[in-house]
């Protein structure tokens, strides 16, 4: 049977253990890629500084990633919502050690909305989940079109945080909050890497961060990873941190140079994000 291009670029890339069910970043093989990325390389987050940064469980297992950004609302990949049924999900917020549960706070999901441009193409790979209560977290604001032009111009600096994976292959996920930096790269670096298929500039930001000095065979670049999936990818302005991505896709090991980790672009979503 012939798969979708959603479809397609869903099972595509970095394995995750039962697909979503660990870390949000499908995968798998050959052809067009569509992972789902956490941190390989970084170091782990100061807390202080990632208030809004969550982990969302589904069945009791880490799910993906993703931010706070109103009392009882979630930013998060649409690849992470699609299809499954939100009262089998958790959101884990203020808790940077996931084992730690005499901190944070651990919330249930009432309804959630998915882009419905990723549902019918695969683009604008976002999604608001809304809390069973309110959260005490402080949320991260996003990005306006002004802001998102003036800090993802080619070689800006932006930082990334999540609960995945801390290896290129996906798998050993952190269990606790990780960050690293990445680069703004050309949108042609990932036209050569996914096609006009699948990366679209105007809704998307490709990045990678720097090489790592132990990367084994591989020339590994710090990057997210599987489990990182719909985790914010942030930006500081004179008027503090701002949202421009969410992380959404990248290659078959995460931190190639060759493939660089693709985010959905915050700004191109704003008017489905702030709906309702």
């Amino acid at each position: 049977m012939e798969l979708s291009r959603r479809n397609r670029s869903l099972l595509s890339i970095v394995t995750c253990a039962s697909a979503l069910a660990v870390c949000g970043t499908p995968s798998t093989a050959a052809a067009a890629p569509r992972a789902r990325s956490a941190i390989v390389g970084g170091a782990a987050a100061n807390p202080a500084q990632w208030p809004y940064a969550v982990a969302i469980f589904r069945k009791g297992h880490m799910h993906c990633s993703g931010s706070v950004i109103g009392p009882t609302k979630v930013l998060t990949a649409g690849h992470c919502v699609d299809g499954f049924d939100l009262a089998n999900f958790q959101v884990v917020i203020g808790r940077p050690t996931l084992r730690d549960a005499s901190v944070g706070q651990s919330i249930g999901v009432v309804s959630g909305r998915v882009h419905p441009d990723f549902e019918q193409t695969g683009l604008h790979d976002v999604a608001v989940l809304n809390l069973a209560q309110a959260t005490t977290a402080q949320p991260i604001a996003l990005a306006t079109p002004d802001q998102d032009a003036a800090t993802t111009a080619i070689g800006g600096q932006l930082s990334v945080a999540g609960y995945g994976a801390t290896n290129p292959f996906g798998t050993h996920l952190a269990g606790f909050l990780k960050a690293t930096i990445e680069q703004v790269r050309t949108d042609q670096r990932c036209l050569k890497s996914y096609t006009s298929d699948l990366y679209a500039p105007e809704s998307m930001i490709c990045a990678l961060g720097a090489r790592r000095k132990k990367g084994g065979r591989f020339k590994i670049h710090t990057s997210a990873c599987s489990g990182d999936s719909g985790g914010p990818l942030v930006a500081d302005t004179s008027t503090g941190p701002v949202e421009v991505g969410t992380v959404s896709y990248g290659g078959a090991l995460c931190g190639l140079p060759a493939a660089p980790t693709v985010y959905s672009r915050v700004s191109a979503s704003l008017d489905f994000i702030n709906a309702g």
